[in-house]
């Protein structure tokens, strides 16, 4: 069971994480998935920021210059991996790309061809076994997952 990228929803929001602003991007289509048996690793990348030291909020500059680095992940999860982009979290601190993927894609080499493709930005990369999504739906609003 995967989705179409084109038929996706995507919902974007502001919470309050730890005292400071979240903006997050959830793939509203992602939910009727929640649980699957077969996308049970949580696969995220995290870039942190560079110019949003000591803020409150992410350098929009900054952030408006992640955009093609974002691209960049999403394509090569998409080749690399089957499963699904879930949320997009950004703070001052960090932008991470959250996804679900089925068993035996190349996390390593996923990592390898991103980690050198910005100059400016570190790509980190983190996997971990999540079969019951809690790392998606701790961030849905309550009996909403």
């Amino acid at each position: 069971m995967t989705i179409d990228p084109k038929q996706q929803r995507w919902s974007v929001c502001e919470l309050d994480y730890g005292g400071m602003p979240l903006f997050m991007r959830v793939n509203e289509s992602a939910r009727e998935m929640i649980g699957h048996p077969d996308y049970g690793i949580k696969l995220g990348f995290a870039v942190q920021m560079v110019n949003s030291k000591d803020a409150n909020v992410p350098d929009a500059a900054e952030n408006e210059s992640l955009a093609e680095l974002e691209d960049r992940i999403i394509e090569t999860v998409s080749e690399g991996a089957e499963g699904i982009h879930v949320l997009t979290l950004t703070n001052a601190a960090m932008k991470e790309l959250v996804f679900y993927i089925k068993e035996g894609a190349d996390i390593g080499a996923m990592h390898d061809s991103l980690k050198d493709s910005d100059a400016t930005h570190d790509v980190q990369c983190q996997a971990v076994w999540d079969h019951d999504w809690a790392a998606f739906t701790e961030f849905l609003p309550e009996n909403d997952a």
